[in-house]
């Protein structure tokens, strides 16, 4: 609920933000996510093209929600 929260006060879906967070790592270089639908593909795809602003990781650093460690950018 907290990352949540904070995703909210940035405009940042949870979706969208556990999408693209892995992606982050340099050693990440995919993400595939899950879809039963055409529907869920669309979603999927504008998920990852939402832009996540740098204080929304930095704000989970802070709250102790993500390693303060994490690549975020």
């Amino acid at each position: 609920k907290a990352i949540e929260a904070a995703c909210q006060r940035h405009g940042v879906t949870l979706a969208a933000a556990a999408l693209q967070f892995p992606l982050l790592h340099p050693a990440v270089v995919s993400v595939i996510p899950g879809a039963v639908s055409a529907a869920q593909v669309t979603q999927n795809a504008a998920n990852m093209a939402l832009p996540i602003p740098g204080a929304l990781w930095h704000e989970l650093k802070m709250q102790g929600l993500i390693d303060p460690d994490a690549p975020t950018g």
